[in-house]
């Protein structure tokens, strides 16, 4: 149900507007019993395996949700030994991990799904997804991994796949500190790579500031304003080279060997209890991973050639060397006043860096002469991730009143970055004799190349607070609980972009000449005269700064619900009610290097987009006895567009490395969503579950590519027509003591998802939706240009897997687990031309992980991941559209309780 509010922002002016809206343990266990003071104290042990006994604790909780979910504890992610939480979401049922961050859940994108911290919704710092990246998340901070699949009124009615809430680890109830540390190695870090030396502080995973843009151009820029970096006429040649040399030239790039991962992390806590019976606790961890990559990376581009000869017109065969530092740091203290009153304070610092560098050949099928005339490319991104979250949450139950009322509530506020000092690209030309012996190499010259430099910045900012209430009423046969809740959340963004070119023709040739940055660019060349193609080197910078390079934007939520939970007669539970969620959001550009907008007022509130919903669910539970119950699920959710996905301005896909641009006239995406399950509970954690699940979408948002000249693929967002998702899911936990006695130490566990999907997205229908946003973005008719105007779903696999066979030994000491992870085709790049979609092929993930336990305080973990050796690939009509090598990996970690 939805109602339309095109006048929510009545104001007077434009910053009126804009402010409104920018406003575990072991298993093994000792029970000791004394009959008398005379008798022996008899010692009577326990024992099984760690994994099914920290599952049986999951697994009750699942069973006692009212709404169909999955969840994984701290123990089962330690078991698979996975490093953070988009590794270990892998593993649950029908979730597939794309870009090493984002997590697919039921063959849904990432944009589908939402995340929250503890309940309560953050931003993201990278500015390519919707969602935050979840490999920021390190395990050691994680006490469980909530994926809720149906819609519940207390949740966010943003809502596709499901919901993923991280629950980061509370105060202790024990004196606990702990120490770990580890090591690591790939076997594709065999061979050499090729680096820079960045700044000092690089280990730190954080720039020193030789990265920043400088000062002086930074000044030059603002004076220049709209007219670009290369506007000012007036400039001297004096100018010119202080300019230029104070950019960072120190790079090669260099041969460099990859040193052996390493990482460390401490853990403390304690509670303290007074004479009143409260409770103070507090929990501190902290962790540190320096990590590096050499791996082989083919990246096409531009297919053409026709049906009966594809090929990219242009390709690149590279080494791509990585460094990736990442560092957390969490600290939460709780006070209990008594069981029926607590209060937690969160707060945690995440922080992410990756300095890559990749340098190989590159082909352009309209410039290349194989032998006589090639080429190479070099590119170098160094980004810095970080979110900083304070949470503030209590409970309060209040036994005296009625039949008791049951509070809590939250507030939180969170900030979001990325920085991008210094991105950089440069192209050389290689000139080779008759015989084929290389005579000549040189920056590339070639009209239209440059070398190119970008500054990116992105700041996000939140505040949310909410509150949950609830009452119960008994009576003869059944038990309700009503319960009633709040949520607002606001976010405001911040980003720039400043797009920078050196160009070629402003050197003179001579000076071109070799394949080193710091040798072209020496500052003995820079204050040489002629150096320059002009006296005053007038010609040598370009400004690529477009208007909406720099933006401001903002969203704001508030929601409230009703829902009833009902017990009957102890077998059947009803649980269901509706949400009401007010939406709105805004993306405003700015002019290139200026405070102006890029609009006039009235564009700005008429381009506000404004939802009002109401988001029924309703959950019917049939328990059959303690250990079997069938679930049906039916509710109505919506996807409604980010900010980014509203903008106009360009950025780069990172995993076509396609330019993407979003629609300002997108409307959000309906869903009705139903799914069927069916759960068995069995003895000392036995389990098994079997779900049917579809989702019927009106307005799906899907990611279309075209043609966007001179042989630069574009992903444009926009509306589809319709679309459809449907699958079978099947979950298991199982020993092998059903096959032998002596196999009862083993298990296996596992889950399958086989599913389907098709969307139309409607490009033959002039009056369609996705035409009209085509239309906007290209202009023209846009008929001609889609392959498939009929598919699946982008990102849609149709079979996900995954299998753990475990071990435990009988003493308690050793435990072993062989871990497979799968996931069937899936669409990554529509084709366009009549060629056929880009799909990523599948990866099959085998790791082995063992742990030692030589005493009560000291756990040793050796870890094998990628033991096939797979790489990743995505192909297009049989081309590799990208292929990167993954390596197998081996690490080893101690960790020591005292």
């Amino acid at each position: 149900m939805k109602n339309n509010q095109s006048s929510i922002f009545k104001l007077g002016s434009l910053t009126l507007a804009i402010s409104t809206i920018l406003g575990s343990s072991l298993l093994s266990t000792t029970a000791m019993a004394q009959q008398s003071e005379d008798e022996v104290i008899e010692e009577v042990v326990a024992t099984g395996t760690r994994l099914k006994g920290t599952a049986t604790a999951v697994m009750q909780e699942r069973q006692n949700q009212a709404f169909v979910a999955d969840i994984m504890g701290a123990d089962q992610i330690a078991r698979t030994g996975d490093g953070d939480a988009a590794a270990a979401l892998r593993r649950v049922t029908g979730l597939t991990l794309v870009d090493g961050k984002f997590i697919y859940v039921r063959g849904l994108g990432e944009r589908y799904s939402s995340t929250q911290l503890n309940g309560m919704t953050v931003p993201s710092p990278d500015p390519t997804r919707s969602v935050v990246p979840l490999d920021l998340f390190p395990s050691s901070i994680i006490e469980s991994l909530n994926v809720q699949k149906s819609f519940s009124p207390n949740m966010p009615g943003h809502f596709g796949g499901g919901n993923v809430n991280i629950r980061t680890k509370s105060i202790p109830t024990e004196f606990v500190f702990s120490v770990s540390g580890g090591a690591g190695w790939n076997s594709e870090n065999s061979n050499d790579g090729f680096f820079y030396d960045g700044g000092s502080d690089d280990w730190t995973g954080r720039d020193d500031g030789t990265r920043a843009l400088p000062s002086i151009i930074a000044s030059n820029l603002a004076a220049s304003g709209s007219d670009g970096f290369e506007g000012d006429s007036s400039r001297t040649l004096a100018q010119t080279q202080e300019i230029l040399n104070s950019f960072n030239w120190d790079i090669g790039p260099e041969s460099k060997s990859a040193d052996p991962d390493f990482n460390f992390g401490a853990t403390l806590g304690n509670r303290y209890t007074f004479d009143d019976d409260s409770v103070l606790g507090f929990l501190a961890t902290v962790s540190y991973s320096n990590e590096w990559s050499i791996t082989e990376e083919q990246l096409g581009n531009d297919i053409g050639g026709g049906q009966d000869n594809p090929r990219f017109t242009k390709y690149r065969d590279m080494i791509s060397t990585e460094q990736n530092v990442r560092w957390s740091g969490m600290f939460n203290v709780g006070y209990e006043l008594n069981s029926n009153h607590k209060i937690e304070l969160v707060n945690m610092m995440l922080h992410d860096m990756r300095d890559r560098l990749r340098d190989g050949e590159y082909f352009d099928d309209s410039e290349t002469t194989v032998g006589v005339e090639e080429f190479s490319r070099m590119d170098i991104i160094f980004e810095e991730r970080e979110m900083v979250s304070s949470q503030l949450k209590g409970t309060h139950n209040f036994l005296d009143i009625a039949n008791g009322v049951f509070f809590d509530w939250y507030a939180g506020t969170s900030r979001a970055s990325r920085e991008a000092p210094d991105i950089m690209e440069v192209t050389y030309q290689l000139f080779y004799d008759d015989a084929g012996a290389l005579e000549l190499e040189r920056i590339d010259d070639t009209s239209g190349t440059n070398l190119n430099r970008q500054y990116q910045s992105l700041q996000d900012e939140s505040d949310t607070y909410g509150f949950n209430v609830s009452t119960p009423f008994y009576g003869d046969g059944y038990d309700i609980e009503i319960k009633a809740g709040f949520d607002y959340y606001e976010k405001t963004r911040d980003a720039v972009n400043i797009d920078l070119a050196i160009r070629h023709f402003g050197i003179n040739d001579e000076f071109k000449v070799g394949n080193r940055l710091y040798d072209i660019f020496s500052e003995e060349n820079i204050n040489n005269p002629d150096f320059y193609a002009s006296s005053t080197g007038s010609s040598l910078f370009q400004d690529n700064t477009g208007e909406g390079d720099k933006y401001s934007a903002a969203s704001k939520l508030t929601a409230g619900y009703l829902m009833v939970d009902a017990f009957i007669d102890k077998k059947w539970r009803l649980s269901g009610g509706a949400r009401w969620e007010e939406f709105q959001q805004i993306s405003v550009p700015y002019v290139e290097h200026s405070n102006e907008f890029a609009a006039e007022t009235d564009e700005i509130v008429d381009s506000i987009y404004n939802e009002d919903d109401i988001l029924p669910s309703f959950a019917l539970t049939y328990i059959a006895n303690d250990e079997m119950q069938y679930r049906f699920n039916i509710s109505q959710t919506l996807i409604r567009p980010d900010l980014r996905d509203i903008s106009t301005t360009f950025f780069i896909d990172p995993l076509t490395e396609f330019l993407v641009r979003g629609s300002p006239s997108l409307v959000e995406t309906e869903l009705m969503n139903i799914d069927v399950r069916w759960e068995w509970y069995m003895s000392q954690g036995n389990n098994v579950s079997v779900a049917l699940f579809y989702k019927d979408m009106e307005n799906p948002i899907e990611m279309v590519q075209f043609d966007g000249g001179e042989g630069v693929p574009q992903l444009l967002t926009a509306n589809g027509e319709e679309g459809e998702l449907y699958g079978l899911e099947v979950e298991f936990l199982h020993d092998l003591s059903f096959v032998s006695d002596s196999m009862s130490n083993f298990f296996i566990s596992g889950n399958m998802t086989v599913s389907d999907s098709e969307v139309t997205i409607g490009s033959g229908d002039q009056d369609s939706l996705f035409s009209q946003q085509a239309r906007e973005a290209y202009g023209g008719t846009i008929t001609a240009t889609i392959t498939n105007d009929q598919r699946r779903l982008v990102g849609h696999s149709e079979w996900v897997a995954n299998l753990q066979l475990g071990w435990d030994s009988d003493n308690g000491e050793h435990s072993a687990s062989l871990v497979y992870n799968s996931f069937g085709e899936r669409i990554i790049a529509p084709g366009v031309r009549g060629f056929e979609d880009g799909i990523e092929n599948p990866f099959h993930s085998l790791d082995f992980v063992y742990t030692y336990y030589p005493d009560f305080n000291t756990t040793i973990k050796v870890k094998f991941q990628n033991i096939l050796n797979e790489d990743k690939e995505i192909e297009q009509e049989g081309l590799l559209l990208r292929r990167e090598s993954v390596g197998t990996g081996i690490s080893a970690s101690v960790k020591y309780d005292f």
